[in-house]
């Protein structure tokens, strides 16, 4: 034992060498080093119900498409049908969604005339939070006004038709197998409705259903669950926290979304320049006149192609009586006056209109003009 002494104080290094070997196996075998073998559980989400509520000032209904909630997170990104009630003009669906950060936009319906709905008023898409411990679940409100038919331009259509056909693709259930079929059939009857519509976009409308894979699985609506250590090596891996955190940092989420690039567009709509002119009121009147008798040519004949004579413009009958008697007076031997027998005359008339007043008419014109500009993907407005 004194050998073995000696021989450890002067060989005091190899001693140490020999000691760390041996701890460390100790430390292997009690299982301290397993945190590289050891795998996270899933941990399960909670979830929120989030209230969509969309209004309309007229004309949504049952033969309207519905309005699309397309809701969006590093998670998720999918749409959800909102179609209008008994009465229209009001719908209200829920949304299950986990906690975390959601932005929710709308596409706007198209209703069986053709006219659609301005949602801009919205304004920008709208961002919520999911909280599971918050008092009250988020609600998004999306009140929308009527645009007519007429003043729906195609641009609008076709733009309203293909953000439908990604719904329809990237939809929960309220856009999958029967409900996204009658979805489709609706819209290609409505664009076909509208009388701006391009032959393109009836096409477009009309084959939507192709290549959007209409009864295929329903978008995932919650996401993946975070991850958590197992339980029974969360002390093990206590002294390794600060590596195994930034090395699954990135794995555990979804890369950033790059932020939105808008995509200015102007929106046109037309306004009434008035020019007020005064217009002039007619009536038909039946005037009264007198065609005197000339020869023909053969003695004892007469036709009435002699002098008319028209009771309008102040003219009576009383000037006419003189016309004659001033005639007969001063008539040859063949009763005739400059030609013309005044002993008699044929009754005639005629239809004329006659000014008997005025009124004022706006004879003015619809003019384009630029009212807001806005995102044609995101419906951000200026």
């Amino acid at each position: 034992m004194n050998g073995l002494s000696q021989w450890a104080r002067s060989h005091k290094p190899h001693v140490a060498a020999i000691a760390v070997a041996i701890v460390v196996a100790i430390a292997v075998a009690s299982g301290a080093f397993a945190t590289s073998e050891q795998q996270p559980e899933q941990q399960e989400s909670r979830t929120v119900d989030v209230t969509l509520n969309v209004t309309a000032d007229n004309g949504w209904d049952e033969n309207s498409t519905p309005a699309i909630a397309h809701i969006e997170s590093n998670d998720v990104d999918f749409y959800h049908a909102v179609t209008p009630d008994a009465d229209g003009n009001k719908g209200t669906s829920t949304v299950e969604l986990a906690e975390g950060d959601y932005t929710v936009s709308f596409v706007s319906p198209v209703n069986s005339d053709g006219s659609a709905f301005d949602i801009y008023d919205t304004g920008a898409p709208v961002d919520i939070t999911v909280d599971a411990d918050a008092k009250t679940a988020p609600a998004i409100n999306c009140p929308m006004a009527q645009i007519p038919a007429d003043k729906v331009t195609d641009d609008m259509l076709a733009d309203i038709v293909n953000k439908t056909k990604d719904a329809i693709k990237n939809g929960d259930v309220t856009l999958k197998g029967d409900a996204g079929t009658g979805i489709l059939d609706k819209l290609d009857g409505n664009v076909s409705a509208n009388p701006n519509v391009s032959d393109e976009t009836k096409e477009n409308a009309s084959k939507a259903e192709e290549g959007v894979d209409i009864d295929g699985k329903p978008a995932d609506t919650i996401g993946k669950p975070a991850d958590k250590p197992s339980g029974g090596n969360a002390n093990a891996s206590g002294s390794n926290t600060g590596n195994s955190n930034s090395g699954n940092a990135g794995g555990s989420h979804k890369p950033s979304t790059p932020a939105h690039q808008h995509s200015w567009t102007q929106h046109t709509a037309q306004r009434w320049v008035s020019n007020m002119v005064t217009v002039p009121d007619y009536e038909t009147q039946t005037v009264y006149g007198a065609r005197f008798y000339v020869p023909t040519g053969t003695p004892g004949q007469y036709i009435a192609k002699g002098p008319e004579y028209w009771f309008e413009n102040g003219f009576t009958r009383d000037d006419l009586n003189a016309i004659i008697v001033n005639a007969l007076r001063n008539a040859d031997e063949n009763g005739l006056h400059n030609g013309v027998d005044y002993s008699s005359y044929q009754n005639i008339k005629k239809t004329v209109q006659v000014q008997v007043g005025s009124h004022q008419e706006d004879h003015g014109y619809y003019e384009d003009y630029v009212d807001y500009v806005y995102c044609s993907s995101c419906g951000a407005r200026q």
